[in-house]
């Protein structure tokens, strides 16, 4: 069975159901109506790749109509025309109205097949393509949205970066980088760790449940790790030159030391270690 349903206009019970008979037969999923104001009617109710519409449908629109219609509120419906007039007017009236295809009659069903599972596979290409376009719009929009945010994060760190060169206290000055830190990505223990002369590590600042200690040493030779406190994943992290921030969490987290959130409010901590 052929999923993609074909809808079936044509004014003449016999010619619909005969149509309708023979399509099913084959395995095409089709739908049959009487006038081209039934089939919008039909298509506002259900999406239809494509229309098989006669073009002489006495007392309502004719075929060239209602292509026209089609074109102008579904423009993803594909119609092939039917008719047994089917002069060279006629072809370049029906090419212009936004009909991809045109059968004479009288046709032989082989020859309608040719042309429906043709146009079903030209409705299906621009169906991929239509949600091709939707989801790399989808990525557009978050990836705008991301550089957005990360620019409004650039220049929230920059004023603190400002306000902490006029701080009245280093603690005045190092809070509101501390705060937004851990707003962004709640450590359970956090804290800042001050190289001195000696080379030591002097604990400046911290928060948590659990006390750090107040000086760490770096061992010789091999590289600082996290002083293992308690929490169950904690980090320590370079700040250039000028220390090293601490973060502890109780249970698992989604932090990473790589995150450009982070790497970007690691420098501003580092700046006001070096200038305060």
């Amino acid at each position: 069975m052929i999923q993609q349903p074909i809808l079936i206009v044509d004014d003449e019970p016999e010619v619909r159901e005969t149509l309708l008979e023979a399509l099913s037969e084959q395995g095409y999923t089709a739908e049959a109506v009487s006038s081209g104001e039934a089939a919008l009617a039909r298509m506002a109710d259900r999406s239809f790749p494509v229309v098989l519409t006669d073009l002489h449908m006495p007392g309502g629109q004719t075929g060239l109509d209602l292509i026209g219609a089609i074109r102008h509120q579904f423009p993803d419906t594909l119609c092939v025309l039917i008719t047994a007039y089917a002069t060279l007017d006629t072809s370049i009236e029906a090419l212009k109205r936004g009909a991809y295809d045109l059968i004479q009659k009288p046709f032989r069903l082989a020859e309608m097949e040719v042309v429906l599972n043709r146009a079903l596979d030209h409705a299906s290409l621009l169906g991929k393509v239509r949600d091709y376009q939707v989801e790399l719009e989808s990525r557009i929009l978050s990836r705008t949205r991301d550089l957005r945010e990360a620019h409004a994060e650039a220049l929230a760190l920059c004023d603190l970066g400002l306000r902490a060169l006029d701080a009245p206290s280093f603690k005045a000055a190092l809070d509101p980088l501390l705060d937004r830190l851990a707003a962004r990505w709640s450590p359970d223990g956090l804290g800042i760790f001050k190289r001195s002369k000696d080379g030591a590590l002097n604990c400046v600042a911290s928060r948590g449940r659990l006390a750090l200690p107040q000086r760490l040493e770096r061992p010789h030779p091999g590289p600082l790790t996290a002083p293992g406190l308690g929490y169950f994943e904690d980090h320590l992290l370079p700040l250039g030159p000028a220390g090293w921030v601490y973060l502890g969490f109780d249970c698992r987290s989604a932090f990473m030391e790589t995150d450009p959130a982070f790497l970007l409010l690691a420098r501003h901590l580092e700046l006001v270690l070096r200038v305060r």
